[in-house]
């Protein structure tokens, strides 16, 4: 519980930072919420790469460790 309210704690301090930039930059409300909110408008296709390769890693990582979870609580027959 404590990871997920820091998480979150963070992300939405990091929104607030982004915000607050960006309306110092000078840019419109109206453009400002649509790109916090759409993020991925504003990637270019090797951002994209990236986070499918991030997204793939992870997926991996989380199956390696869903098969040796159950292949451990497998009862050995000897």
């Amino acid at each position: 519980m404590k990871i997920f309210f820091v998480t979150l704690l963070l992300a939405s301090l990091l929104l607030v930072l982004i915000s607050s930039v960006d309306l110092i930059l000078g840019f419109s409300l109206h453009n400002l919420l649509s790109k916090e909110l759409n993020p991925f408008r504003v990637m270019e296709p090797a951002e994209y790469i990236i986070l499918i390769l991030f997204l793939l890693f992870f997926l991996i990582n989380a199956i390696g460790a869903f098969l040796n979870k159950k292949k451990g609580n497998n009862p050995s027959s000897s």
